[in-house]
């Protein structure tokens, strides 16, 4: 048995005992073990691929930005917008000719 069904084994047996040991499920929990498993090695794949970015001093993100340009600080909706401004858009749609 290799180690990574060995953690999935672990991990379904954890689930099952608690979900309080029901019958009949083992795939359902087997899946689920699979899932998270899989989960964990991607997540420590893209930490470790954004460590070693990081360590270079190119995060490729701006100060304060999140991926997407989304403001962490910002109210709900808003985005960094390109030259400087943020925010929705507040341009009018009605011309200036008044018509």
């Amino acid at each position: 048995m290799d180690d990574r069904e060995q953690r999935i084994r672990e991990r379904a047996r954890q689930i099952w005992e608690d979900e309080g040991r029901p019958d009949g499920r083992e795939r359902e929990h087997w899946e689920r073990a699979e899932r998270e498993i899989e989960g964990q090695n991607e997540h420590k794949a893209d930490s470790e691929s954004a460590s070693s970015s990081q360590s270079s001093g190119s995060s490729g993100l701006a100060s304060g930005l999140q991926p997407e340009g989304t403001n962490p600080a910002g109210p709900p909706g808003t985005r960094a917008g390109r030259g400087g401004t943020a925010g929705p858009s507040t341009g009018s749609t009605k011309d200036s000719s008044g018509s």
